[in-house]
């Protein structure tokens, strides 16, 4: 690593010099003194829709953050009524032919073209260099910036706006970086404006729409965050095997993994239960629900039932649901390191051994934790956890999941109409799971799952089957996944769109004559049922369909499907 830092990065340095020239050439033009009142104008709009909805996240923002994301808004993104234009674009048409290099054009006919959007980190290459993929176009960029791949996550969704500098890019002042369980419902939202505005006859496209609404997508981001933190949401904690096959033995991690027991920020709680019967009572609580015998007859673990499973599948295991039980002589420990899970447990553990209850006597006064024993309670409860985990991820492939209507990631990719929203999935999962292993926790490495729902070992399941679909059905989906990933629709909502439609025709067998017919009637069918602000008239003028007839296969698809999304 020391040799590595003593190297100089020529390529990073390059383009910190290029694009500090730029914005120096950028703003000699904006400072003149014929472009104050534009940017008064443009401050009080700035602070309209920036600081009253979003005041106390701004106010922990660093001034000079907040100064530079309204400069680089203004000279980039907004449009003067008097001038008529971005001052940017007022900018190049004021160049004399050959003023500005080759390089420098085109640099920044990219940034008067560009946006501030949603990207999910594709690749860490280095502190300095990341891959950003863009969500709603699917595009990957190479981005170089001062300490842009530290701290942060693969699979993280980040907000910010790409610059080009000649040949690579660059961010611009805003760079918020979003948990990914979030990036969903953000997309949602965004995607939602979008289709209100196209119903309701707005003719641009998404770069058109993200432009005039960067402000509103700044807050929205800004505006979840604030609400993620302040419910307490936490990055749960777990830990890995490359084969995915093996539990970790006797609370020992296995081989290569790097979840560190000895943390000085792990707290354990422990109880006391005293028997009269401890072989009849160790029975009984190896018959508890949720309970698992570690050493037959002594040690036991209980992991918490889980009230609410991830749409995504994620394993919801982590220290934090585990306790661990040991038996010695007539007396029950329990230890935990969650008061919650602690508490749950010793009570059903007292209602399971009512009947063999030691007699009243004076209560035990508990001796001090010892480090020793601390170290191995905590083992044991990591290695619990891990081994949930493991047992959960076995069992991924061919589960059901929420976000994908009751069928399995096995199923939806082998049907063929599921890849890419199980490709999302999984992203999901190793976002999740990478959480862990930076919190020094049991984590899993899912590398083997993507194998596993790809095997061919297993049959189809009907739900999602489209091996009844010909040509013509297809050229419908193909239509129908083209049209509404162009509206900004997720991946869960066009697999929900394509599984309507493969549903339809594996029941009725349709004469398809006009596939964009079809294709119009199952998108506003599943919007619809989506609750989606769409109307059959803006369905049909998208696809280029009467509405009569958009209303007619609408009324076929839903009599057959009865109650479909609802």
């Amino acid at each position: 690593m020391s040799e590595q830092g003593n190297v100089v990065d020529f390529e990073k340095k390059r383009v910190e010099i290029r694009f500090r020239r730029l914005t120096e050439r950028l703003m000699a033009f904006v400072n003149g003194s014929e472009f104050g009142a534009v940017a008064a104008t443009g401050l009080r709009k700035f602070m309209s829709e920036t600081m009253d909805e979003d005041e106390e996240y701004a106010a922990r923002d660093e001034p000079d953050d907040l100064e530079n994301e309204f400069i680089e808004w203004l000279v980039l993104d907004y449009e003067d009524e008097e001038v008529g234009a971005t001052l940017i674009h007022t900018f190049l048409v004021s160049l004399a032919e050959g003023e500005l290099d080759e390089w420098e054009e085109m640099s920044f006919a990219q940034w008067a073209c560009s946006t501030l959007s949603l990207y999910e980190v594709e690749d860490l290459v280095s502190d300095d260099r990341v891959v950003l993929r863009d969500v709603l176009s699917g595009r990957s960029y190479d981005v170089i910036a001062p300490d842009i791949g530290e701290g942060i996550l693969r699979w993280s969704a980040v907000v910010t706006r790409l610059l080009a500098v000649d040949n690579v890019y660059t961010i611009g002042a805003t760079a918020l970086e979003i948990p990914r369980p979030l990036l969903r419902y953000v997309l949602r939202v965004v995607g939602h404006v979008y289709r209100n505005l196209r119903a309701q006859g707005y003719e641009g496209g998404w770069i058109d729409f993200l432009k005039s609404s960067g402000l509103s997508l700044r807050r929205l981001a800004r505006l979840m965050l604030s609400t993620w933190n302040s419910d307490g949401e936490r990055e749960d904690d777990g830990k890995h095997d490359p084969s995915g096959a093996r539990a970790v033995p006797e609370g020992a991690p296995a081989e290569g993994v790097e979840w560190k027991h000895e943390q000085p920020d792990r707290t354990l709680y422990r109880s006391f239960i005293r028997v009269s019967d401890a072989g009849r009572a160790a029975q009984a609580v190896s018959r508890m629900r949720g309970v698992r015998s570690v050493v037959p007859g002594s040690e036991f673990s209980w992991i918490r039932p889980q009230r609410n499973q991830d749409q995504s599948g994620i394993a919801p295991y982590s220290p934090d649901d585990v306790a661990f039980i040991s038996l010695d002589g007539d007396t029950f420990t329990v230890y935990a390191e969650s008061r919650g899970t602690l508490g749950v447990c010793v009570s059903l553990m007292r209602k399971a051994v009512a009947g063999f209850a030691a007699p009243q006597g004076k209560p035990r006064k508990p001796g001090p934790l010892r480090s020793e024993e601390k170290q191995r309670a905590i083992a044991r409860i990591d290695s619990i956890a891990y081994e949930a985990m493991v047992e959960h991820y076995r069992a991924w492939a061919d589960t059901p999941l929420p976000l994908l209507l009751g069928t399995s990631p096995r199923d939806a990719v082998q049907s063929g109409l599921g890849r890419r929203l199980v490709e999302e999935l999984l992203k999901d999962v190793d976002y999740h799971e990478n959480l862990k292993r930076r919190a020094g926790v049991p984590w899993v490495d899912i590398a083997g799952l993507w194998g596993q729902v790809t095997s061919e070992e297993y049959g189809q399941s009907d739900a999602v089957s489209d091996r009844m679909l010909g040509p013509k059905e297809w050229s419908v989906a193909s239509l129908l996944d083209e049209m509404m990933r162009r509206d900004g629709y997720t991946e869960d909502q066009i697999f929900a769109s394509a599984k309507m439609w493969c549903d339809y025709v594996n029941r009725e067998r349709p004469n398809v004559v006009h596939a964009n017919t079809w294709a119009a009637a199952v998108e506003y069918a599943s919007a619809v049922s989506q609750n989606e602000p769409v109307t059959q008239a803006s369905v049909a003028r998208k696809y280029e369909v009467s509405v009569s007839t958009l209303s007619q296969r609408y009324r076929q698809i839903m009599k057959s499907l009865e109650g479909y999304g609802g």
